[in-house]
């Protein structure tokens, strides 16, 4: 443990609980480091370990720890246990080693994840579903951005962040509560808040959609776990991992597959020339810019065309509305405003050859994919097109260009 700057692991469980019921049907497992006796913050930790460049060992070693707890403390009950991992355990597809053997339980995953590695986070979260393990999408509601990003992992649980509970309602709130209403009524995911200390945070968990709570309201965190009700939390969420668009989450990602090519075969594709498809893609930005800090727009460019200085400028002013932007090309658009994420793709990647625009936002989707119907007559400029606001098919192509 020296490494880590402590001299003991620990794990302590706070208990989970049906918010009509009361029962406890699950606990989260924190584990702890303490050094000479003195417990070391959890922030202080993984800061430590970042900055080493350790914090993947750290997240291996906190798991085999919070493991052996659970089995010393019998809450083996298929989806009694909440086990947090880092955004850095994933980079890669990487899943910490003891998750794959474990018995079935709750992977907590902080949507920091989600932009960190979205196509190790989407494998890691395949080979998670496959070992029996149910996902949950934690602190939903601190980046607005993450509203738009649900979708795309598919969590069974959603975890409310606890300002929404904690603090005044706002449009954020709002918001909130209209995206994960509409994003349970089509998945049958579970809602869980946390951060509940009164009576009246249950009043507002369950206004928000929350069916199970947590918070010092039903317990704190403890070394010795309360008795959990034989039915657990899988057994009262609606879907399971082998069913539903969480297994299509799941699904992995096929070499060479463009969002094109994804969707056309099952859509009507229409023909059309540049001017007015330069024109749907203004569009789409625009919509991107009115979802401000909620939207998530990816944009691909073909191998021949570059940035122009027209659309820096309307890139700028989407990324000063809280925008996430990522734009793939086969050139680096070093000119891109910052935070903005330019992606460049292999010349022979048959996605240079598309013109995308994939939108995202809390209550929006919509996707404009158009292929040259012939490169030769490129000044004639007609294309095939896909134009789609059906959020599930505009999921599956944000898929296809983030696994890349």
């Amino acid at each position: 443990m020296q490494q880590f700057g402590v001299d003991r692991l620990f794990t302590v469980f706070q208990p989970i609980v049906d918010l009509e019921t009361r029962e406890v049907i699950a606990h989260e497992a924190l584990t702890r480091g303490s050094l000479q006796g003195e417990t070391v913050p959890p922030d202080r930790l993984y800061g430590d370990a970042y900055r080493a460049g350790l914090a993947a060992e750290l997240d291996d070693a906190c798991i085999s720890t919070t493991l052996q707890s659970a089995e010393a403390r019998r809450l083996s009950l298929p989806g009694s246990l909440f086990v947090n991992v880092e955004p850095s355990s994933f980079v890669g597809g990487r899943v910490p080693a003891g998750l794959l053997s474990a018995p079935p339980m709750v992977v907590e995953i902080t949507e920091r994840a989600l932009t960190t590695d979205p196509r190790g986070l989407l494998e890691a979260a395949a080979a998670l579903r496959a070992a029996g393990h149910l996902i949950a999408l934690d602190d939903v509601g601190a980046e607005p951005a993450s509203l738009a990003l649900l979708p795309l992992l598919a969590p069974e649980i959603v975890k409310l962040d606890m300002g929404l509970i904690l603090g005044r309602p706002d449009r954020l709130s709002a918001t909130v509560m209209t995206t994960i209403s509409a994003y349970v009524d089509e998945s049958g995911a579970a809602v869980l808040a946390e951060g509940i200390e009164t009576e009246k945070h249950i009043i507002r968990a369950r206004a928000l959609g929350a069916t199970f709570g947590q918070g010092w309201h039903f317990g704190r965190p403890d070394e010795t776990p309360r008795v959990t009700s034989g039915t657990g939390i899988r057994s009262r969420a609606k879907r399971t991992s082998a069913t539903g668009p969480a297994h299509a989450a799941a699904t992995p990602f096929v070499p060479g597959c463009t969002p094109f090519d994804l969707v056309a075969s099952s859509a009507s594709v229409r023909v059309g020339d540049r001017a007015l498809l330069v024109e749907v893609s203004k569009l789409l930005e625009d919509r991107a810019a009115g979802g401000g800090d909620t939207s998530v727009l990816l944009a691909t460019f073909q191998s021949d065309d570059n940035i122009s200085e027209a659309t820096r400028l309307r890139y700028e002013h989407l990324v000063a509305t809280g925008c996430l932007l990522t734009v793939y090309s086969t050139i680096a658009s070093a000119d891109l405003p910052h935070p903005a994420r330019s992606v460049v793709i292999d010349r022979s990647d048959p996605l240079g050859d598309e013109w995308d625009v994939v939108l995202l936002t809390a209550d929006y989707a919509a996707a404009l994919l158009a292929r040259e119907v012939d490169a030769s007559l490129h000044e004639e400029g007609n294309y095939e097109f896909v134009l789609t606001t059906d959020r599930r098919v505009v999921v599956e192509a944000a898929r296809a260009l983030l696994t890349r």
